[in-house]
């Protein structure tokens, strides 16, 4: 992959990005391991315990996909392109997240997995025009779907059914990037072979 992108223009910059960065799919590997740890904990563990694991379990999801980014060897941060700068701050807005959450923890604890689901699957909304994807558009409308019919219709199940339902969307959604992240890096590598011929 080229580090100095300097010379690419706005298309290639996303193709490059969505090449080096397997369009974020280790993300959705951490995202299903902290899903499948609050469905397992919602069986096991008392409700007023399980809210704390949410909000500090929720913070180890980056450090997690970065672990799962340099076990698959996909370059997740891709800090050489500008647009890695846009996908930072754009997971970032999470940070600001914590205000309504810590108020919520406090206030209605049984609502805790339906707001993080909601939060979460909001948030990755940007990333389809990062890279591109429909992989993205389906995650946040399905995890925004799945969480707000949970919560509406069956609330005293949440912690348990939220998870749960969320693991299926966040594993279709993987398979959907990798599937989509295999097709752009293709095109990458072909079109960086043409431009060094062309050289």
């Amino acid at each position: 992959m080229k580090q100095n992108v300097s010379h690419l223009n706005f298309e290639e910059l996303r193709m490059e990005i969505s090449a080096e960065a397997g369009k974020g799919y280790p993300m959705f590997i951490a995202g299903i391991i902290f899903w499948l740890m609050m469905g397992v904990g919602g069986l096991f563990v008392p409700q007023q315990i399980m809210v704390w694991f949410y909000l500090f379990g929720i913070g180890l999801v980056l450090p997690l996909g970065i672990l799962v980014s340099k076990v698959v060897h996909v370059n997740f941060l891709a800090t050489h392109n500008p647009l890695s700068t846009i996908g930072g701050l754009v997971g970032g807005i999470q940070i600001f997240f914590a205000p309504i959450i810590i108020l919520i923890a406090y206030q209605q604890p049984n609502w805790i997995p339906f707001v993080v689901g909601v939060l979460t699957g909001a948030h990755f909304l940007p990333y389809a025009a990062i890279y591109q994807s429909k992989g993205y558009i389906f995650q946040t409308v399905a995890t925004v779907l799945a969480a707000s019919v949970i919560c509406f219709g069956w609330m005293d199940q949440a912690y348990l059914l939220i998870p749960f339902s969320l693991i299926i969307v966040y594993s279709i959604t993987l398979f959907w990037l990798i599937k989509e992240a295999k097709v752009v890096k293709e095109k990458w590598t072909a079109a960086e072979k043409e431009n060094s011929i062309s050289m």
